[in-house]
C-alpha cells in the first residue's frame, strides 16, 4: 500500500473516530438532561442564540450588524447558567465538553493555524501504519543491536566480525539518521548468509519510516514475481511502487529464479531509472561480487560497483544463528 493510501485510509478512520466521539458526547448530554430540568431548553437557546450570530457574521448586509456586540455577554449568561444547573444536580463542570480523542487537533488529524499541517497523533499513527505495512520484524531496530552476538576473535588479515559488525551498524544509522541527506545514496550488502544482513535493512528501514520518509522494503524473490507479471502482463505500472519509492530496500538478491529477458533486463532498468532519479536504494546479496558479475552482468555490477553512487557494505565471519541455534529463515 502506497504512503498516500495509507493517509487515505487513517483520514477515513479519524472520520469513524469522530462520529464515534460525537455519539458519546451525545450521551453525555443526554444524561445530563435526564438529571437537569430545563437544561435541554437552555442548551437549545444557547444554541440558537449562537447559529443568529453566525448569521449575522455571514451576511452583515441582510442583518442588523449590531447585533452581534451583545452575543458574547450572552454566551457568557448561558454558560454560567448551565454551569450552575450542572452544579446543583451534582455534576462536574466538565459534564458538557465535547470528545475528542486528540484536543490539539479535535480529531481532525491536522492543525489549520497558522497554516495546514499534519498533527503529531495523525503523524504519529500513519509511520507506525508504514512500518507494519512493511511487514518488518518489530525487534529488528538498532536499538536492539547486540555486538555480543559476533565474535571478537581477529581474522586472519581482517578484523573481528564483532568489530566490523559495530563499523557498520555505526554506518548504517547515520544513514538512516540523515536520509535524505546521506552521503552515497546506495548500499551493497555483502555476505554470507546469517552475518546480520537483514537485521540492518530492517533497522534502516524502520528508523527512515519512523522519521516520517516512505520506504519500500522487498524481498529479491517476491521483486522478480512483480517483474514477471509486468513483463507477461505488459504492465509497466506493477513495477512503479518500486521505481518510485524514495527508498527501496532489496534483500537477498541471488536467491531468486534467474528468468530469460525478466531478471536481468528488468533489474537493470529498476537500478537505471532509480539511479537516474536519485532515488535510494539498498541491497543485500549472499552472493561474492564475481558471482553477483556472472549471473547479473558487467551492466548491473558495474552500477555496483560506482563508488560515486553506492558503497558495499561487507559481512564477514561466522553465521550467528548456529551459534544462538536458530533454525529462522530471517538473519541476526
Amino acid at each position: 500500500m502506497t504512503r498516500d493510501q495509507l493517509i487515505l485510509q487513517l483520514q477515513q478512520d479519524y472520520a469513524a473516530r469522530r462520529e464515534d466521539n460525537m455519539r458519546i458526547y451525545e450521551e453525555h448530554v443526554a444524561e445530563a438532561c435526564s438529571r437537569c430540568p430545563g437544561l435541554r431548553k437552555l442548551l437549545n437557546a444557547r444554541h440558537a442564540a449562537l447559529l443568529s450570530g453566525m448569521r449575522n457574521a455571514l451576511y452583515p448586509g441582510r442583518k442588523d450588524t449590531a447585533a452581534n456586540e451583545k452575543l458574547p455577554a450572552s454566551m457568557e449568561a448561558y454558560n454560567t447558567q448551565i454551569a450552575q444547573m450542572l452544579a446543583t444536580h451534582g455534576l462536574a463542570a466538565d459534564a458538557l465538553a465535547p470528545v475528542y480523542t486528540c484536543q490539539r487537533c479535535k480529531d481532525e488529524g491536522y492543525i489549520y493555524e497558522p497554516s495546514r499541517t499534519m498533527c503529531r497523533c495523525f503523524e504519529t499513527e500513519l509511520n507506525q501504519r508504514v512500518l507494519d505495512d512493511l511487514g518488518l520484524q518489530k525487534e529488528q531496530r538498532f536499538e536492539n543491536f547486540n555486538e555480543q552476538f559476533f565474535s571478537d576473535e581477529p581474522i586472519v588479515g581482517k578484523l573481528s566480525q564483532r568489530t566490523q559488525m559495530r563499523l557498520n551498524r555505526t554506518l548504517c544509522e547515520k544513514y538512516a539518521d540523515t536520509y535524505p541527506d546521506t552521503e552515497i545514496s546506495d548500499l551493497l550488502f555483502i555476505g554470507r548468509s546469517g552475518l546480520g544482513k537483514t537485521f540492518l535493512m530492517q533497522a534502516i528501514a524502520y528508523r527512515v519510516a519512523q522519521r516520517g520518509y516512505t520506504v519500500a522494503y522487498v524481498s529479491a524473490y517476491k521483486l522478480l514475481d512483480t517483474m514477471r507479471k509486468a513483463y507477461f502482463e505488459n504492465n509497466a505500472d506493477r513495477l512503479k511502487p518500486y521505481i518510485d519509492a524514495p527508498l527501496l530496500l532489496i534483500d537477498d538478491l541471488g536467491t531468486e529464479p534467474l528468468m530469460e529477458n525478466i531478471t536481468v533486463t528488468q533489474l537493470f532498468n529498476l537500478l537505471n531509472e532509480r539511479q537516474n532519479a536519485g532515488r535510494h536504494t539498498i541491497l543485500s546479496t549472499n552472493l561474492p561480487m564475481s558471482e553477483l558479475k556472472a549471473r547479473y552482468t558487467e551492466r548491473i555490477t558495474s552500477r555496483l560497483r560506482d563508488e560515486r553512487q553506492c558503497r558495499t557494505v561487507k559481512f564477514i565471519g561466522d553465521d550467528i544463528r548456529t551459534k544462538l541455534g536458530k533454525r529462522s529463515g530471517g538473519e541476526a
